[in-house]
């Protein structure tokens, strides 16, 4: 239950007996509770509560400077205590990073602000006072001195409070429930989750979350919450920290405002499905309310609802405006988030000492009712092709419209993405890829984020696609969360905004040339009422005629669908709502077996997609083709500007394993018909705007680009042209046919550079192929065959060298094939081979290319030997001799010098003191050079090193090497040769 946004100083509230660093969760099943300082309405932006907890933090921050140093004079004060939380600082050998800076700025404003005495009134020492305090509370905030990040928070007071407090100080952090679970970018929340494990490093962090937030986290950062909160544990599971194990049996919550305010609600449901369907940020109308499918009431009933929830405290009602406007308030929000289920009955506050894996929903918006989805108790999800295809049964409890949502590990965004950025506007996009048939063809997915709608469909013929695209455009959900009431008005004054010479009812009617809108029609409510009775009517009779041989019914349908399509499409347009659809074909070969079922598809693209063009407010298709008198006087007049061009309402995407072999014949179709255009003016006796709708392969380099720059766009990717153009080849290598590196599958490049963006705003060209290698086996490296392509996977998923044993168990290959295939994979750019305490391992280096011979400065050596190289593990701290390893020969790149298990490898001689290695990446540029001598070779170990990290999961690193290859260089020479 996120706390109210108050803040509470901790001073007289230390960190009592017993208290550890770290995350700790706060909640009924524990025995955390609420301690130390608060800070209440905790978002994902770290400048609306970074500032605010460090304010907070500062009178505790200042008696501990009093208190640990001696000096008088700041900045021998702070100079003593940089001593001890930076020992490096006032190093001359390394290099200060901006982390170091803004915390060295920090220290040296905390340390004045505590010994500085603040009595004296004057307008310097105001000044001077206010700039020491800004300084103070955004460090680390990417606001500070220089801008630093949470390397400056981490360097600053959280190391300042892990050297100097003997018990960590508790701080608690309640998250508003309503800005993670609305949040767009999951970056964003990356990085706010990331300063909550800096903080950890120092301090005893509570966060307090409710129980739907706490599903949302775990869904969405299942490797956070794993790390830090146990969350995505089995109830049944074992819990490595002690504190977090329950010892006491949980209060309940009977006595809660929230739960006190849903008395009485059992018993009108309707009143539950009111809560759920409301938001605390966005505002819904009245109308927008009455008209929701999810919520399912009376009109008249909605107002009186919303005053008896409004009574109970539990939304607010916004009446300055023309029309209503409700949202959630705060104890609506714990209402929602703590007592009431997927299913909108109550959850009584006993039940909710159940673990949430029992009542968690499977969607993020509870008026969808998700199909189900293959085994539930299998332990590998889905992938995401088989949850889409696992459509359910809409003849039983099924549905045949249904949003577009994936697995929980599938962000919705992305997944909207996935489909969207591909489709080029106003074209016809072909996309090879290898869809899973749908388990029911007539189910279609719809999909709205920001603007965009996103229509799913399979192919089944032309009128039954014709029909399922009609039955998804205009589907109650549709209706209930796109064309709202709120987007057109009570009246349609709302359309383009408002913004409009003509009467809205006559630019519909007349420029758009919606069907089914007589005057009748011309509220909001009668047309809904009207078009879902024509849906409905349409809809009965695809069924009838889809395998019927009257011409004469086909024909009629198909003109009343064509009708029915087109309105709806202008409707989307006329609200700004970005259109695409995307039609699946399985079966490609049966396309281009069956010159029938070729010339079907052909004549749907080529009747279809002209119909949906627009120019300004007019229908596109009454300007070129119409040729009946009375269609063509119900037309506003229009003026042609030069050069002027149509527009398409929708954009479309066909997919299927070989549909780009069918360009030139769709492409032939649509030139075809629209060629067909009205006499007059094909004569030029009548101008209007010109309509070109070109076929586009998706698969090719500059379709590839155009992909790579939508996201870098959309996402704010900080790309250089020559990173975007090595992305591109990239793409092209590791997703495209087996016997062309010349295409890509574009939904594979969107997918994989979106995870490489969860994890950096800038991921290397390497980050991308580790985030393509999460992808199945059959969309990773086709080129390779399936055990290469799972070895070469498993590599690049790694985070330390991988020997025989363990690729053989995490790539799940047998033996035989292993030793087939291990040399097809070391000859693979990245694959390295290295030695770890005298074993061969393999590991992919960041930077493709393997290290050549160099000449040696030494006389009387041909060539120069490769370092040894410190390997450390990617845990939090390191306590013992770190694993050694180092590169071998270039010779072991090819199959024929790989040695076999009965072999002895050889060891190589290690340096006095090694080279610390960056434990998320190898530099090829800490490389001397490789030797291919085949000669035994001595092994000596390096020093037992003892290094102690306090950095806390998700931070950036900030160790600076400790010692300088250079400076130790010695050389290695074979055994028995002097030196």
């Amino acid at each position: 239950m996120p706390a109210p946004n108050q803040a509470q100083s901790g001073r007289f509230q230390p960190a009592g007996q017993g208290h550890e660093r770290g995350v700790h969760l706060v909640g009924p099943t524990t025995q955390n509770d609420a301690a130390g300082i608060h800070c209440g309405s905790v978002s994902p932006r770290l400048t609306e509560w970074i500032p605010e907890l460090l304010d907070q933090l500062r009178e505790a921050t200042t008696e501990r400077v009093r208190t640990q140093t001696p000096h008088t004079n700041p900045w021998r004060a702070s100079t003593s205590l940089l001593d001890t939380t930076l020992p490096e600082w006032n190093s001359l050998e390394n290099t200060w990073d901006d982390a170091t800076a803004e915390a060295v700025a920090y220290t040296q404003a905390i340390t004045e602000l505590a010994l500085v005495d603040g009595d004296t009134v004057s307008s310097y020492h105001t000044q001077r006072r206010d700039e020491l305090r800004d300084t103070v509370h955004t460090v680390g905030t990417g606001r500070g001195a220089v801008n630093a990040g949470l390397g400056a928070l981490a360097k600053g007071p959280v190391a300042l409070h892990r050297e100097f407090d003997a018990t960590p100080r508790a701080i608690t952090l309640a998250l508003d429930g309503a800005a993670w679970t609305d949040l767009t970018d999951r970056r964003t929340g990356v990085r706010a989750l990331a300063a909550i494990a800096v903080l950890a490093a120092g301090f005893d962090v509570r966060v307090v979350v409710s129980p739907a937030l706490q599903r949302h986290l775990t869904r969405r950062y299942p490797q956070w919450c794993e790390i830090h909160l146990d969350l995505t544990q089995s109830r049944d599971g074992s819990h490595p920290h002690p504190h977090r194990v329950q010892s006491h049996e949980p209060t309940t919550d009977e006595r809660h405002p929230a739960w006190q305010a849903l008395d009485g609600l059992e018993r009108t449901p309707g009143k539950r499905r009111l809560l759920t369907n409301l938001d605390a940020t966005t505002g819904r109308t009245y109308q927008d309310l009455e008209n929701d499918d999810a919520i399912d009431i009376e009109a008249g009933t909605v107002s009186r609802y919303i005053l008896d929830l409004e009574t109970r405290g539990l939304v607010d009602v916004d009446r300055r405006g023309t029309h209503h406007s409700v949202t959630l308030s705060e104890r609506g929000q714990t209402a929602v988030a703590g007592y009431l289920d997927a299913a909108d009955d109550l959850v009584h506050p006993e039940q909710r000492r159940l673990t949430d894996d029992l009542t968690a929903t499977t969607h993020d918006v509870t008026s969808t009712v998700s199909p189900r989805r293959g085994d539930p108790t299998g332990d590998t999800p889905p992938s995401l092709e088989e949850w889409l295809a696992a459509t359910g049964d809409p003849d039983a409890d099924g549905e045949f419209v249904q949003w577009l949502r994936g697995p929980d590990t599938v962000d919705e965004t992305h997944l909207h993405d996935r489909f969207t950025i591909p489709a080029q506007d106003d074209s016809v996009t072909l996309v090879d890829d290898t869809p899973t048939p749908f388990d029911d063809g007539r189910v279609g997915y719809l999909s709205h984020i920001s603007g965009e709608a996103q229509v799913v469909l399979q192919w089944g013929g032309p009128l039954a696609t014709l029909g399922r695209l009609a039955a998804v455009l205009l589907s109650d959900k549709a209706l209930s969360k796109i064309l709202t009431p709120s987007r057109f008005g009570r009246a349609f004054e709302a359309i383009h905004r408002g913004d409009l010479e003509q009467d809205a009812p006559r630019v519909l009617c007349r420029g758009h040339q919606v069907g089914w809108y007589s005057e009748d029609e011309h509220t909001y409510e009668a047309w809904r009422e009207r078009i879902t009775t024509v849906r409905d009517t349409l809809l009965a009779r695809v069924a009838k005629h889809t395998n019927s041989t009257n011409t004469a019914a086909r024909s009629e349908l198909f003109e009343d669908l064509h009708g029915l399509v087109a309105s709806a499409t202008h409707l989307y347009h006329a609200i700004d709502v970005d259109l695409t659809t995307t039609i699946r074909l399985p079966d490609t070969e049966a396309l281009t077996r069956n010159s029938t079922q070729r010339r079907q598809l052909c004549t749907f693209l080529a009747k279809t997609v002209p119909k949906q063009s627009v120019y300004g407010v007019h229908s596109g298709y009454r300007m070129l083709f119409e040729d009946r008198p009375p269609k063509l006087r119900r037309r506003l007049p229009y003026d042609v500007g030069p050069d002027a061009t149509m527009d398409l309402t929708m954009s479309w995407v066909l997919a299927g394993p070989t549909i780009t072999d069918l360009r030139d014949s769709i492409q032939e179709a649509l030139t075809s018909e629209l060629t067909a255009v009205r006499e007059a003016i094909a004569e030029g006796t009548e101008t209007v705007p010109t309509l070109s709708i070109p076929v586009v392969d998706g698969t090719t380099y500059p379709a590839i680009r155009r992909v790579i720059d939508e996201i870098v766009m959309t996402h704010d990717a900080q790309w250089t042209s020559r990173e975007r153009q090595r992305l591109v080849r990239l793409c092209l290598r590791s997703f495209g046919p087996a016997d062309t590196t010349r295409r890509a599958c574009p939904y594979d490049v969107v997918v994989s550079l979106l995870r490489a963006l969860n994890e950096s705003q800038s991921p290397t060209v390497a980050a991308v192929e580790r985030a393509a290698a999460t992808l199945s086996g059959e969309r990773f490296r086709p080129d390779l065959v399936p055990t290469a392509t799972a070895l070469y996977a498993t590599l690049l998923r790694a985070d330390e060298p991988l020997g025989r044993s363990e690729l053989l168990e995490r790539a799940g290959i047998a033996a035989s094939s292993y030793d087939r295939r291990i040399g097809a994979v070391q000859a693979l750019t990245r694959v390295q081979a290295v030695q770890v305490d005298g074993h061969r391992r393999w590991v992919t280096t960041d930077e493709p290319g393997h290290a050549s011979p160099q000449p040696s400065p030494y006389p009387g050596h041909p060539h120069s030997w490769l370092p040894l190289l410190t390997h450390r593990s990617r845990t939090h701290s390191v306590g013992f001799a770190p694993t050694l390893w180092v590169p071998l020969r270039v010779g072991w790149r090819h199959p024929h010098r790989i040695l076999t298990r009965d072999q002895q490898a050889p060891t190589v001689t290690c340096f006095d003191t090694a080279l610390p290695v960056n434990q998320w990446r190898l530099r090829w540029e800490d490389y001397t050079a490789t030797t291919d001598a085949q000669t035994h070779h001595s092994h000596r170990p390096a020093a037992l090193l003892e290094t102690t990290t306090h950095e806390p999961r998700m931070t950036p690193q900030y160790y600076a090497p400790t010692a300088s290859l250079l400076d130790h260089r010695r050389p290695l020479s074979p055994r028995g040769t002097s030196q």
